[in-house]
C-alpha cells in the first residue's frame, strides 16, 4: 500500500492537487451520484398541472392576467433559458397572451448580468422578443414600500420592485441546494432578496446572521421565514423549482405554493447534496466549486467546511474568486474586522433603513467570522489582493500542496477530510452509537 495518497479538488476551469500521507487521510466528502429525470421537460408540464400545495397553475392565472415571470441572475445554474419557452407554452394554451408576459432577472443586491450574460441566462428569443427587466437594488426609483413584516421580534422594511405591484401573478423560477443564511435556495429566495430594496435584503440578512449559528440544511430559520412573509406581502403566487445534481442535471421539479412546494424540494435536495460526517477532521480541504465568481459566493464552501472541522482545526480554502472580493458590497472588509461578538452588538443598534451602512455584508461576514473563530484558514486563490487576504484574517499559499504541508507541520497526525465539492454540500453528523 502507498504511504501517500493524492488528493485532487476542482478549481475554477482546473484542478489542484497534493500528496497527502496515506496515515492522515480521514475522507472525501463526494456527493452522491444521482441520475437525471429521464425527461425533465415532461415533468415540469405535469407539476404545473398537479402542482404541490395549490391549484393547478392554469386555473390560477386569469385570462387578462398580467404575469411577471422572475429568474435567477448567473450565480447559479437553473435551465432558466428550457425552462422559460416551455412555461410560455404552458401559459398560452390557458389563454395568456405574449403581451402579457414580463421577465425580470432578480439578482438580489449582486451586481446586474451583462448582455453577453442576459443572453446565456434566457436565451436570444426570449430577449429580443419579450419584455426582460433587471432589478437594479442601488435604483430607489424603483423600488415601493409595502410596510413591514415581523420575524422573531425584527421587523422586516418591505422595499420590492415596482414592477410587482403592477403585476397581477408573479411566477418564481430557481433551484434548490443547502445555503448558509436561508437554509436552502429557492421557493421565497426568488423575490427577497430577489427583487427587493436595501433595507429589506438587510433586515432579512440580520436575521439570520444574529442567530448565533450557522442555519445552512434548516428549512425553518429566521431568515427563511422572513424571506417567505415579504414575498406574500409582495404577491409571490407560484413557484417553480428545479432540484439538480452536481452536474447540473434536473433530479427533480417541483412547482406550486411558494412554502409547501419549497419543502418538499427541499427535502430532496438533503439528499442529493447531504454529506454525512463520522467525526469531525483537524484539516479540512474544501474546494468552493461550482461557486467560484468572487469571495461572497465562495464563502459558501467556508460555510460547509465548518460543519466537519474539529475547533482550532484548519480549513485549506481553495476559492478562485475570480472577480475579486464582492460587487456592491465595499464594506464587506470593515465587518470582518471585527469578531462575531462584537459585529453582533453593532448590526443590534443600526436601522435597517439607514441607507450609509451595509448590513448585508455584515451579515455575510458574520457567517466567515465564526468559521474563522472556529478554525484557522488557509487559502488559495488568484482573485484577492495580499491585503484583502490579510484583512480576512486568513494565510495565503501558492499551492494545494503547500497548504497541506504547512497544515501538517502545525498539526503532524491531523486527520484530513477533502470536500472536492464545498460550495453546495451539506455536511452533517452522523449520530454516535
Amino acid at each position: 500500500m502507498s504511504k501517500f495518497i493524492t488528493v485532487q479538488i476542482p478549481y475554477a476551469n482546473t484542478t489542484l492537487a497534493a500528496n497527502l500521507p496515506a496515515r492522515n487521510y480521514a475522507f472525501t466528502g463526494n456527493l452522491p451520484v444521482v441520475e437525471s429525470v429521464a425527461d425533465w421537460q415532461q415533468k415540469l408540464i405535469s407539476v404545473l398541472d398537479s402542482p404541490t400545495g395549490s391549484p393547478p397553475l392554469a386555473s390560477m392565472v386569469r385570462a387578462d392576467d398580467k404575469i411577471l415571470i422572475l429568474v435567477e441572475d448567473n450565480t447559479r445554474h437553473t435551465p432558466v433559458r428550457e425552462i422559460l419557452p416551455l412555461l410560455f407554452a404552458y401559459l398560452f394554451r390557458s389563454g395568456i397572451k405574449k403581451d402579457q408576459l414580463e421577465i425580470m432577472v432578480a439578482p438580489g443586491t449582486h451586481r446586474i448580468l451583462t448582455d453577453e450574460e442576459l443572453n446565456e441566462k434566457l436565451g436570444t428569443e426570449v430577449v429580443n422578443n419579450y419584455k426582460v427587466y433587471q432589478h437594479d437594488f442601488q435604483d430607489i426609483d424603483m423600488l415601493a414600500d409595502l410596510g413591514t413584516v415581523t420575524v422573531a421580534g425584527i421587523d422586516i422594511p418591505v422595499q420590492v420592485n415596482k414592477k410587482a405591484l403592477e403585476a397581477d401573478f408573479i411566477i418564481g423560477i430557481g433551484n434548490i441546494i443547502p445555503h448558509p443564511n436561508a437554509g436552502f435556495s429557492g421557493g421565497a429566495k426568488i423575490l427577497d432578496p430577489g427583487i427587493c430594496g436595501k433595507a429589506t435584503v438587510a433586515a432579512t440578512h440580520t436575521a439570520a446572521a444574529l442567530l448565533g449559528y450557522l442555519p445552512l440544511g434548516l428549512m425553518e430559520n429566521p431568515c427563511r421565514d422572513s424571506m417567505e412573509e415579504v414575498a406574500k406581502k409582495a404577491g409571490l403566487k407560484f413557484i417553480i423549482n428545479v432540484v439538480m445534481n452536481s452536474d447540473n442535471q434536473v433530479v427533480d421539479i417541483v412547482a406550486g405554493d411558494i412554502i409547501a412546494a419549497h419543502r418538499k424540494g427541499a427535502q430532496i435536495s438533503r439528499s442529493i447534496y447531504g454529506i454525512p460526517v463520522k467525526e469531525p477532521a483537524d484539516i479540512v480541504i474544501a474546494s468552493s466549486y461550482p461557486y467560484d465568481i468572487d469571495y461572497w459566493q465562495c464563502e459558501k464552501a467556508l460555510i460547509s467546511s465548518y460543519f466537519c472541522v474539529k475547533e482550532g482545526g484548519i480549513i485549506i480554502f481553495a476559492g478562485p474568486c475570480l472577480e475579486c472580493l464582492a460587487h456592491n458590497h465595499d464594506d464587506l472588509l470593515t465587518w470582518i474586522d471585527y469578531s462575531y461578538q462584537e459585529a453582533s452588538e453593532i448590526m443590534r443598534r443600526i436601522d435597517p433603513l439607514d441607507e450609509s451602512q451595509d448590513l448585508v455584508a455584515a451579515g455575510i461576514a458574520l457567517g466567515a467570522t465564526l468559521v474563522r473563530e472556529k478554525a484557522r484558514i488557509y487559502i488559495i486563490t488568484e482573485g484577492l489582493t495580499d491585503e484583502q487576504v490579510r484583512r480576512l484574517g486568513y494565510t495565503r499559499y501558492a499551492s494545494l500542496q503547500q497548504a497541506l504541508n504547512a497544515a501538517l507541520n502545525v498539526m503532524p497526525e491531523g486527520k484530513v477530510a477533502v470536500l472536492p465539492e464545498a460550495g453546495h454540500c451539506l455536511p452533517y453528523q452522523l449520530p454516535a452509537k
